[in-house]
C-alpha cells in the first residue's frame, strides 16, 4: 500500500478512537445525581439536585416533590434571584436553588465561596454567608422572608 493511504487510515483510525472516548466520557457523566439546569446564557447554574446519589429514591423523590412545591410559593423566579445576588455580589453565580430555611422560603445563590440568600418573595438580600459555614455552635439569627411557610405547606400543597 502507498504511505499516503497508510497516513489516511491510520488517521480515520486516531480520530475514530477519539470521537469514541470523547462520546464514553460524555456518557459516563449520566451515571452522576441529575441535576436541573438554568436555561439561560450562563447553562453552568444548578438548580436543585433532584438526586442525592445515596440510592434511597423515595427520599430523592420526596425530595422533589417538594422542591416543586416550594417553586409554586416563591413570587420571583430563579433569574430573578441570580441577577439580584449577582448584582449584589458583582460577580457571577455558580449554582442557584430554592430552599426552605427555619420556615422562610429563599433562594440560596453561590456565588464563589459565597452564599447569598435572596428572598423569594420580593428579590431582596436576607444576608451573606461563607459556603462551608455550617457551625451552629454559634447561632446566628438571619432576617425572616417575606414568604414564611411550614413544613406541612411545603408537603401539602
Amino acid at each position: 500500500m502507498k504511505t499516503s493511504i497508510k497516513l489516511i487510515l491510520a488517521a480515520a483510525l486516531l480520530g475514530s478512537l477519539g470521537f469514541g472516548g470523547l462520546a464514553r466520557t460524555v456518557y459516563a457523566n449520566q451515571s452522576k445525581p441529575s441535576v436541573a439546569i438554568v436555561p439561560q446564557h450562563n447553562a453552568s447554574i444548578k438548580i436543585a439536585e433532584v438526586s442525592d446519589g445515596d440510592g434511597e429514591e423515595a427520599d430523592d423523590a420526596e425530595e422533589k416533590q417538594e422542591s416543586s412545591k416550594l417553586q409554586a410559593l416563591a413570587k420571583i423566579t430563579v433569574q430573578q434571584a441570580q441577577q439580584a445576588a449577582e448584582t449584589a455580589q458583582g460577580a457571577k453565580a455558580s449554582k442557584v436553588y430554592l430552599d426552605n430555611e427555619d420556615g422562610n422560603l429563599v433562594y440560596k445563590v453561590t456565588i464563589g465561596q459565597t452564599e447569598v440568600a435572596v428572598d423569594a418573595g420580593n428579590a431582596k438580600i436576607l444576608y451573606n454567608e461563607k459556603v462551608n459555614q455550617e457551625d451552629k455552635s454559634t447561632e446566628v439569627t438571619h432576617p425572616r422572608s417575606s414568604i414564611q411557610v411550614s413544613e406541612t405547606d411545603a408537603k401539602e400543597k
